[in-house]
């Protein structure tokens, strides 16, 4: 190696041919490096080829000529040939591509004529158009011309210079090309930034250049993870994304297909947006319907301003009715629910539920005047009882006299029979007239009417006792007492509940069995009282046993009255506070038992009693 005049370091050249690369950062080392490479081929008396872009070529000749080389008689001579890159690169091209044939033709021509015409070993050559390509963005098109200036070196003897500017490989994906480059090359001469200063530095540089290696690759390798994740964080954020749009969509789909009718009304009134239910409520069409006020539908115009008024207050609405108007002029009773959206403290649209109430309304409706049908037909019931009690008692009570002193007088069996059996049913009948003021006063709910008092129910037991023994005496019936038997009781109430069960009993026992009443005192605070016969009730009778009107097969009760004695003995127990059950096997027989408390309960009025 040789040192120009200007001090920079001179390309050295072997004896024979190379193919060298200089990189370079700038314009003047360029210069300068060239220079010094076609000035030391002059020297040697080797012809010289430049292939360069105008501005270079100048450039090169002045250096030259301040080297003390002259320039114009070389090129005279044909010793210097100055060419254009561009067009020399153009003329070997096809389609912009380095064509073989036409680049030996062209280059490997030229390099032969100069080396006869002045006998040198070989010829000095610089080129630019790989450079250029580069710079073009065909790096392809430019290794392939690399390439062929080799294949010709076989063919001819010449040293080629070219020249890359580092501007074309900053980037981090250049460094397999700029790897390519250097190996396409017999040598490669670095830029200026290294060959200035001395080896130590030298070496300095080489170990600095080696720490900035690993640190890019570490640098380049830590990016890669960083791109990675960004991918991943990329990939990520568009599946959230598509999540989000199908989320949306179904939200909107949600609102717009809702089987409840939904609108937003904007702070003015105005309504921003409705959904498909509310539209066909009210039969309008999108467009006859949004971008109207709310007012406008609304049948009563204080309700729609109260509601409005409490919502500008943030205030929630809850089942607020009202009355909108329909297109075709109907009225829809509705029920809303509504609040307002705020974003940063301003009103910017209700969230309104609407449900329709009509079908409710005209049901609400209908109830009210059949309630007062069935007022009216309850009044007249009770005035039909009043009269029914007041107009057949009299009569009744005439019978009942007739038949009593007829069968005291008569003097034969032929009058005395039928005149009791008049007494008896007359006396039914009476019975009848009771049971039916008694459910008429519970179904008007009133209750059955109590006068309390002290009362021995053994008493009561005995008297109702006597009484059966004496209408049909062919039955016995046992009386029997555990403790004492006192309460404050309505007594002809009771004398009803024990006379309608001993007649159950007796109608529905066996012949050879007694009936049995049976009181149980032993308790202080109330008494049990049970009824008990051999007979069998049907499994299927049970849960109905205290129905009223309750329908039946057995000949005795079709014939004994309406099927509301026991209904009205379960209303009696009620009345006075206590409980009443029945138990019916083939083993026990049928046994009812009643527990009542001594005393009235506490709330207890004289109408107290169960309500059917």
């Amino acid at each position: 190696m040789f040192v120009s005049e200007s001090g920079s370091n001179v390309v050295p050249v072997a004896p024979r041919g190379e193919h060298i690369v200089q990189f370079y950062e700038r314009e003047e080392f360029l210069h300068e490096a060239v220079a010094d490479f076609l000035a030391g081929g002059i020297v040697a008396g080797e012809p010289v080829v430049v292939i360069a872009t105008e501005a270079h070529r100048h450039a090169f000749r002045q250096r030259l000529e301040t080297k003390g080389i002259d320039v114009g008689p070389l090129s005279e001579c044909g010793r210097l040939v100055l060419l254009d890159a561009r067009e020399t690169l153009s003329s070997f091209c096809v389609d912009g591509d380095p064509d073989w044939e036409l680049f030996r033709a062209r280059i490997g021509g030229l390099i032969e004529k100069k080396r006869s015409e002045t006998g040198a070993a070989r010829v000095r050559a610089y080129g630019e158009m790989v450079d250029l390509l580069w710079k073009d963005g065909k790096q392809r098109q430019a290794i392939h011309l690399e390439e062929m200036w080799n294949d010709l070196g076989r063919l001819h003897q010449f040293t080629l210079l070219c020249a890359y500017v580092m501007g074309n490989f900053f980037k981090e994906a250049d460094g397999a090309s700029f790897d390519a480059i250097c190996g396409i090359h017999t040598r490669v001469v670095p830029s200026e930034s290294y060959q200035d200063g001395d080896p130590h530095r030298h070496l300095h540089d080489v170990s600095l250049l080696q720490q900035r290696a690993l640190s890019l690759e570490n640098e380049i390798a830590h990016r890669k993870e960083l791109e990675n994740a960004l991918r991943d964080a990329l990939a990520e954020g568009r599946r959230i994304e598509t999540e989000l749009r199908n989320v949306q969509h179904e939200l909107v789909d949600f609102l717009e297909n809702a089987a409840e009718a939904l609108h937003w009304v904007g702070p003015d009134g105005t309504i921003l947006w409705a959904n498909r239910a509310e539209l066909e409520m009210l039969g309008y069409s999108k467009e006859e319907y949004v971008g109207r006020n709310i007012a406008e539908f609304h049948v009563d115009a204080q309700v729609i301003s109260a509601i409005l008024d409490r919502l500008c207050r943030n205030e929630t609405i809850r089942e607020y009715e009202s009355r909108l108007r329909c297109k075709d002029g109907s009225i829809r009773h509705v029920v809303i629910q509504s609040n307002v959206y705020m974003r940063d403290g301003k009103f910017v649209h209700t969230r309104c539920f609407t449900r329709d109430i009509t079908k409710r309304k005209q049901l609400e409706e209908e109830l009210r005047r059949q309630n007062e049908e069935l007022t009216r037909a309850l009044r007249f019931s009770e005035m039909f009882v009043g009269i029914l009690g007041h107009d057949l008692r009299n009569p009744l009570s005439a019978i009942m006299t007739g038949a009593g002193l007829l069968a005291r007088r008569a003097d034969s069996d032929k009058i005395a029979k039928p005149a009791v059996r008049i007494l008896r049913t007359a006396e039914r009948m009476g019975r009848m007239i009771d049971q039916i003021l008694d459910f008429t006063r519970i179904r008007l709910g009133r209750g059955l009417p109590l006068q309390r008092r002290n009362i021995d129910l053994a008493e009561v037991c005995r008297l109702v006792i006597d009484e059966s023994e004496n209408t049909d005496g062919n039955q016995p019936v046992k009386l029997e007492q555990i403790g004492d038997a006192l309460g404050t009781w309505d007594g002809d109430r009771l004398s009803q509940l024990v006379s309608n069960l001993l007649a159950n009993a007796v109608a529905h026992g066996t012949k050879d069995a007694p009936v049995t009443i049976r009181l149980d005192g032993t308790d202080e605070k109330q008494l049990t009282l049970e009824v008990h016969n051999r007979g069998v009730i049907p499994p299927d009778v049970l849960p109905v046993l205290f129905d009223a009107f309750r329908s039946t097969n057995h000949k005795q009760e079709r014939s004994s009255g309406l099927g509301l004695g026991l209904f009205i003995t379960q209303q009696i127990v009620l009345a006075h506070g206590g409980t009443i059950a029945v138990t019916s096997t083939a083993e026990d027989g049928t046994r009812f038992v009643v527990r009542l408390p001594r005393s009235a309960p506490l709330g207890a009025t004289s109408f107290d009693g169960g309500k059917h």
